[in-house]
């Protein structure tokens, strides 16, 4: 007699979770110029004219230095109190909020090439870049506003006078994801969910090679 595999009701859970209200990308352009002084001191001047074979690259990092992944939420701070608008979409009337914002990101300009013959990495402090923005969200009062970085292209212009560094282009091309959210608590039948098997190595059956019985044994 074949049993029949019991049918396991799911369990209704209560699950604190972020609901989001709304989201939108947003794609900034940025160029800056940042002084020499203000990069701190590196060890080589890239102006130097024993320096040779000049590379730049340029990446983000978070307040502490460390690098900064894609996805990573940035500092934000609101820059004006929220504000209601009316708008007319597909036909109806909805009220969102105006939402001015900055949020904060940190370069790091990482500069290499041979001082003679003696090949050097050196990198800038943390050059910090405020990126103001203003939209229109469903954004009521009670939500919290999220930017993380979604993509970024850096690129590194190193102006010099004579044999000394004076200062840096950078060039940004930004997009960032923008939300506004809320702590829920949300009610749904669900079944907990088990560990999977562990996968082990397993030896294989031993192959035996192809004989030619055309012409052995014949």
């Amino acid at each position: 007699m074949v049993e029949t595999p019991q049918q396991i009701e799911p369990d209704l859970l209560c699950i604190n979770t972020d609901q989001v209200y709304d989201w939108v990308l947003l794609q900034a352009n940025i160029n800056n110029t940042v002084l020499a002084a203000d990069i701190g001191p590196l060890p080589v001047d890239p102006a130097d004219p024993a320096v040779s074979n000049l590379t730049t690259n340029c990446f983000l990092v978070d307040a502490a230095g460390n690098p900064l992944s894609l996805n990573s939420e940035l500092p934000v701070i609101e820059t004006n109190d929220r504000q209601d608008r009316t708008f007319i979409i597909d036909g109806k009337q909805v009220i969102l909020q105006r939402v001015s914002f900055q949020s904060t990101i940190n370069v790091v300009v990482e500069i290499s090439g041979l001082n003679g013959t003696t090949p050097f990495v050196e990198q800038t402090a943390p050059i910090a870049i405020e990126i103001p923005d203003t939209i229109f969200l469903c954004a009521p009062e009670g939500t919290d506003l999220v930017v993380r970085m979604s993509d970024v292209e850096c690129n590194v212009v190193l102006n010099t006078t004579g044999t000394t560094l004076t200062s840096i282009d950078l060039s940004l091309n930004l997009c960032q994801s923008v939300q506004s959210i809320t702590n829920v608590t949300v009610e749904l039948p669900a079944n907990f969910c088990q560990p999977r098997d562990v996968f082990t190595e397993q030896c294989s059956t031993p192959v035996i090679p192809a004989q030619c019985p055309v012409v052995f044994p014949g």
